[in-house]
């Protein structure tokens, strides 16, 4: 019976490689949060933690969708706004589990790895990444209504939106709930600087390129047809091979398959590339 037992436990114990590998890679992570005096004690920690740990399946979508948006858009909005408070007790209990998970990684032995400490550690991590998206997901909202503000011809809302979810995500890792704000205020200013920034520095761009295509095109004007030489020509190359490293890469697909260049043999619609790349015709 003792025997049965002891390869029992030897089957359910990781083994010391995969422990160590576990521990490395705990140490390699950056685990940033943001300290608070709540912090600083371990009862306190183990009380927040509790309330974590208690409060867990709050942190799941509701599976409410806004009617008013596109189906795409509806899906990233189906988590309920956080009230003031619910926002103030997940950003405490994010970065008290960081915190927590921080203090327990410096008692890792890489020697002789603690299968429960490392255990503990990367549950504290989960729960904290868990909360982590919880809060980014209550505020895509946010991130749609501000970003569609500054949707131009050079800039499209889908392009906007990837940013603004980045700088949301970013936000959240820095936010100090103790300041006394709403977290939407930290949050929609830094998505709307970036975005204002985006597009400012795009129409830059183009007025730089603006200046010298209208030079070449004005140059190649003046030239009749026949006397268009190999010199002209190649400037006309030139000019195009810059146009097209401005754009984006898709933007650089729907420009040769709407005028039939390079690889592209036939005009294409906009509405069949619109189909081929699951976006609308506008």
């Amino acid at each position: 019976m003792a025997s049965i037992l002891g390869r029992v436990r030897t089957v359910h114990t990781p083994a010391a490689s995969e422990l160590r590998e576990r521990a490395q890679q705990i140490l390699s992570l950056e685990v940033g949060f943001i300290d608070n005096p709540a912090f600083r004690y371990a009862k306190s920690r183990r009380k927040i933690i509790e309330e974590a740990l208690f409060k867990r399946g709050e942190c799941r979508d509701t599976g409410l969708c806004g009617s008013e948006l596109p189906a795409h858009l509806a899906r990233l909005c189906d988590t309920e706004l956080l009230t003031a408070e619910q926002e103030r007790d997940l950003f405490r209990q994010m970065n008290c589990l960081k915190c927590e998970a921080n203090k327990l990684r410096t008692q890792i032995d890489l020697d002789d790895p603690d299968a429960d400490l490392i255990g503990q550690i990367e549950r504290h991590i989960q729960h904290a990444n868990e909360i982590r998206d919880h809060i980014i997901r209550a505020n895509m909202r946010l991130v749609i209504s501000v970003v569609k503000k500054f949707v131009h011809p050079s800039f499209s809302f889908d392009e906007l939106l990837s940013d603004g979810i980045v700088i949301l995500m970013n936000a959240v890792e820095k936010f100090d709930f103790d300041r006394g704000f709403r977290f939407s205020t930290y949050a929609y200013r830094s998505i709307s600087r970036n975005a204002y920034r985006k597009v400012m520095d795009r129409k830059k761009e183009f007025s730089r390129f603006a200046g010298v295509e209208d030079s070449t095109i004005e140059g190649a004007a003046e030239e009749s047809s026949a006397s268009m030489d190999e010199r002209t020509w190649e400037r006309l190359r030139s000019m195009f091979a810059l146009f097209l490293e401005k754009l984006e890469q898709r933007e650089r697909l729907i420009f040769k398959a709407r005028y039939a260049l390079e690889q592209h043999r036939t005009i294409q619609t906009f509405q069949s590339l619109a189909d081929d790349l699951g976006v609308s015709k506008e």
